[in-house]
């Protein structure tokens, strides 16, 4: 049951992936439903969609909290989502000043936990934190058709059942779950009819799309989702390569309209450590799935996670994870040196790696990173890149497009034409490279 909020103001701040970034425009849309007016600043209701994959995602969430407090004492504050889920106890002592708690489960219920806890303030402290790995269900919230960014993320699958030994998001999520695929081709063309024409499919473990389900995969809804009649793209979040991936590439290769992007994790290049972080895979592995993605679409661009520093972790484990990085020619890291996070079993591993020595690896791992995005985008200069303009500004008199290509190099490009807007798609030649990405100029479709 939604609450009745007419008149009442609210702001949600969403941390964190692209998951929640779908489910805080879900929760907006939500709230809206239940009478309640978006404003930017001195709201009567503050919703913090938290993260906590690291202690500092869950020291982020606790900060941006007493942030909104300061701002406006009176106002009601709800805190939720995975911080909640993971740190139930750790909240309830630490964080005075939230009203109300909701965990990753029923957060559909946000509207009428904020509208009885106005009609009685006098209640006490609100909790609704479920056991999870249990029998949930997908929570089903569309998004709204004005999305607040150029490209509206769709999430289509929840829950991870993995448990590498350094995470704690298959506890805060739950285990997998996929989403109706009719409820998501609906979303899918809805968003496309409102005139996005790039929109991101996300999933705690979006490999895992449609075991739960009958007769579907993420694949086999990737070309449902190709037979709609709308121009738009499709991109895909981060994918793991434990499930399903090989398939996932053959149907990437085929259906034009999904991007040539791949976002895979490989978290380190030795198996020895692979195997400590619980991940099911080896290095062998993983070349075969990037070999692959090349041989199918020989632009596409595979971007990936490295953890350094991780417990056990030798001189010669990082010299082998750089060998690997180089050899697979990645396009993009993400370099993380290891933090302990309680609840994993890596916390309490031995041989945890000094604080120095994981910096200095680190630094190693994102220089490498910056060389070979170099390359990549040197690749493309004089080629033709298609580009979603995300983002406008004026530098200097002139006015600069930037967005993403679809193989997902950033672009930037001056616009001699008035009528380009974000959200329009344009057609770039680039002419620089940087490591960031590349400039160029318009060029004719």
């Amino acid at each position: 049951m939604q609450g009745n909020l007419d008149n009442y103001s609210y702001k949600i701040i969403t941390l964190g992936c692209p998951v929640n970034q779908a489910e805080g425009a879900a929760i907006d849309t939500i709230m809206q439903e239940a009478g309640c007016l978006p404003v930017e600043k001195n709201a009567d209701i503050y919703i913090i969609n938290s993260c906590a994959v690291t202690k500092s995602a869950a020291r982020k969430s606790r900060y941006e909290v007493r942030q909104v407090k300061k701002e406006n004492p009176d106002a009601l504050v709800v805190l939720a989502g995975c911080y909640v889920q993971v740190d139930k106890e750790e909240v309830k002592q630490i964080v005075p000043e939230a009203d109300i708690i909701v965990g990753t489960a029923g957060r559909s219920e946000i509207p009428r936990l904020v509208s009885e806890k106005i009609k009685n303030p006098g209640s006490g402290f609100v909790e609704l934190v479920h056991k999870l790995h249990q029998n949930e269900n997908f929570e089903e919230i569309s998004i709204p058709s004005r999305y607040p960014r150029s490209r509206p993320v769709v999430k289509i699958q929840e829950g991870c059942d993995e448990f590498c030994t350094y995470c704690v998001v298959a506890h805060a999520r739950g285990k997998p779950r996929s989403r109706d695929p009719k409820r998501v081709i609906e979303e899918v063309s809805r968003l496309a009819d409102a005139g996005y024409k790039e929109i991101v499919l996300a999933g705690t473990h979006l490999g895992t799309y449609g075991r739960d389900l009958k007769n579907t995969s993420l694949s086999e809804l990737l070309k449902e989702l190709d037979q709609l009649d709308q121009f738009f793209r499709i991109r895909l979040s981060s994918i793991e390569p434990m499930v399903g991936t090989m398939e996932l590439i053959e149907t990437m290769g085929k259906v034009d309209r999904v991007c040539n992007h791949l976002y895979l994790p490989l978290q380190s290049g030795s198996n020895k450590i692979l195997k400590k972080m619980g991940r099911r895979y080896t290095v062998e592995k993983f070349a075969q799935i990037v070999d692959r993605a090349r041989n199918l679409m020989p632009d596409v661009s595979v971007m990936s996670d490295i953890i350094v520093g991780f417990p056990g972790e030798k001189e010669e484990d990082h010299i082998k994870s750089m060998e690997t990085v180089r050899r697979l020619r990645l396009s993009r890291l993400h370099v993380f040196p290891y933090s302990p996070r309680e609840k994993t079993p890596a916390a309490r591993f031995s041989e945890q790696v000094r604080p120095d020595i994981k910096k200095r690896r680190a630094e190693e791992m994102s220089s490498l990173g910056d060389k070979l995005s170099l390359d990549f985008h040197r690749r493309f200069i004089g080629d033709k890149l298609r580009i979603l303009v995300e983002r406008i500004s004026i530098k200097e008199g002139v006015k600069w497009g930037e967005g993403f290509s679809d193989n997902y190099i950033l672009t930037r490009v001056p616009l001699e034409k008035n009528d380009i807007n974000p959200g329009d798609m344009v057609f770039v030649e680039p002419k620089a490279a940087y490591t960031w990405g590349v400039e160029g100029i318009l060029s004719k479709s």
